[in-house]
């Protein structure tokens, strides 16, 4: 069945029984386990087109790896095509155009490590092995977002492989509404072999907040953080308070061995002397059990995540937008943590503002434009406690979601959940529908926050 596809692309072609199929199937959730037809691993656009074109004249599903890094595990499939974008990963910075030019396979990462040597940054996320497609496609939420915007707001341009099998270019000018659609709208619409992000002076030192405080002081951390959110100015409105039972890693003193804390973490996206000032009161929240702020390099701060999201467990997650905090919020949400059924947790309430609550909801599909905060929770199951994990997390979510904002999550935080896609995209949801029905009417692009087309 796939030798015409195998004269096109080669040894690029992994099928069942090859000995690198089961290490390209894997995914950073290992609680996915997926066997796809075949995997082209794909090192050239020209490779991109022939595996959807083989796609397409086979009737074959297609799921799309850009870094694999989601936890719904949406790179791989069951029966279908994957597409491995991950040797397509070049960065090229255009200082003249203030752009980057970032293939579909590239890491955060990647990004930072080649913008930083301007002095440049594409605002994206805080974990530096998440692959930049998916997280671009579906929003992209990171230390920048409160001066520079999402991920997806950053998209200037991109190239598209369609479910057609055409290759084309995708701006403001050309095929306007999937530019629109890509802004948000997931992996709905093709394969970006290519992004353009627009680049903003970053680094590449900046002042990064750092502080570690004991967790019984969380309610007062977060009533307080909130209050200071309120009159916060751009460049330090994007702070993330982070939850989380710390490993007895050999980096950490023994004292802090699984211990239960609140990190506050943030970037001051302005002026380092004026960051200190500014970000002084959330050093001052409760006692702190270490505070390590001060002056980074942004690529590596970048990095300080990477150690709490390792590779290969199987995680269980949730995700839902909040206006505000009430006390009762908080009260659910602390006994959901206090009494958490593995050890390995890493619960994330992000703060929400400036630039990226200005974009209109309807420019992009991008639609919660009005929440002050994004809950994140990651439950990394140790082995026989998956179905135990998996129902705290549905308990988090159903306990919270009255409390929530629109009820809606934020896609990169979330699994396949049809009620989750429509409340995310909101009054967007049509015309995203609409757009589906151009580009990839037989749904081949369907292992994502998919568009249904039909009812």
């Amino acid at each position: 069945m796939f030798q015409l596809l195998e004269n096109q692309v080669g040894s690029r072609l992994l099928l069942p029984g090859n000995e690198r199929f089961d290490e390209r199937r894997k995914v950073w959730n290992t609680a996915v386990d997926k066997r796809p037809a075949a995997i082209v691993v794909c090192e050239s656009e020209e490779d991109v087109l022939a595996a959807v074109q083989f796609a397409k004249k086979r009737q074959l599903s297609i799921s799309i790896r850009g870094g694999g890094h989601h936890v719904g595990g949406f790179a791989v499939c069951d029966g279908g095509l994957m597409i491995d974008l991950s040797p397509m990963s070049k960065v090229t910075v255009d200082e003249t155009r203030q752009v980057a030019l970032v293939e579909g396979g590239a890491t955060l990462g990647d990004i930072d490590l080649e913008t930083q040597k301007y002095g440049f940054a594409v605002p994206t996320g805080t974990v530096s092995e998440t692959g930049v497609a998916g997280l671009a496609l579906s929003g992209g939420l990171g230390y920048l977002r409160g001066k520079y915007g999402l991920t997806c707001d950053n998209i200037v341009g991109a190239r598209v492989v369609t479910a057609e099998g055409m290759a084309i270019d995708v701006n403001a000018q050309n095929h306007p509404d999937l530019f629109w659609a890509i802004r948000g709208g997931g992996g709905n619409f093709g394969v970006v072999t290519k992004f353009e992000f627009a680049l903003h002076q970053v680094g590449p030192e900046v002042f990064a907040l750092d502080v570690m405080y004991d967790f019984n002081d969380a309610k007062t951390i977060l009533q307080k953080a909130q209050t200071y959110l309120a009159k916060a100015p751009d460049e330090a409105v994007s702070l993330n308070i982070t939850a989380t039972v710390l490993p007895p890693a050999p980096f950490l003193p023994e004292f802090l061995h699984f211990k239960k804390v609140i990190m506050l973490m943030g970037v001051y996206a302005g002026d380092p002397k004026e960051g200190e000032g500014i970000f002084q009161p959330l050093r001052e929240l409760a006692e702190p059990i270490v505070d390590q702020t001060g002056m980074i390099p942004f690529a590596s701060y970048q990095k300080k995540l990477d150690p709490m999201v390792p590779d290969h467990v199987n995680v269980y997650g949730t995700s839902l937008y909040f206006d505000q905090l009430t006390d009762e919020t908080i009260d659910k949400l602390l006994y959901k943590i206090d009494n958490v059924p593995a050890p390995s947790i890493l619960v994330q309430l992000w703060a929400l503002g400036g630039e990226m609550n200005r974009v209109p909801a309807n420019a992009t599909p991008f639609a919660i434009r009005d929440a002050k905060f994004v809950l994140l929770v990651d439950i990394m199951a140790m082995a026989g406690d998956d179905e135990l994990c998996k129902l705290w997390v549905d308990s988090v979510y159903g306990g919270l979601l009255p409390h929530s904002h629109k009820k809606a999550s934020y896609l990169n935080g979330i699994g396949a959940n049809e009620e989750a896609t429509t409340n995310a995209f909101q009054e967007n949801y049509s015309r995203l529908v609409e757009i589906k029905k151009k580009y990839d009417p037989e749904n081949l692009f369907r292992y994502n926050h998919n568009i249904k087309t039909l009812k």
